[in-house]
């Protein structure tokens, strides 16, 4: 796995995540469990695989984050994970 790249989608994933979320969306998907699994091709020409969760965290704050792991390796390697927080009233922190 490329790690510069696994770290471009991440954070390309993050930011357009980022863009879309709702409070309550989240709240939700974390209270499911549910998670997304996407097959990505890499600017290298490798598929990876991308990852998105939701945990709770401090003060009602929801932990997003993205996984990325070459689709190949799956658990061979740490996925190369990126997140960002978001408060109740819709801001992130950081």
């Amino acid at each position: 796995m490329n790690a510069q790249v696994a770290a471009e989608i991440a954070e390309e994933c993050i930011a357009r995540w980022s863009r879309v979320a709702v409070y309550e969306e989240l709240a939700l998907m974390e209270e499911n469990g549910d998670k997304d699994r996407e097959n990505v091709v890499g600017r290298d020409g490798e598929e990876y695989m991308v990852l998105t969760y939701v945990l709770p965290d401090a003060a009602d704050c929801l932990r997003m984050v993205v996984a990325v792991n070459d689709r190949r390796l799956r658990s061979a390697v740490a996925p190369l994970t990126r997140d960002t927080i978001m408060r109740p009233d819709g801001t992130y922190v950081g």
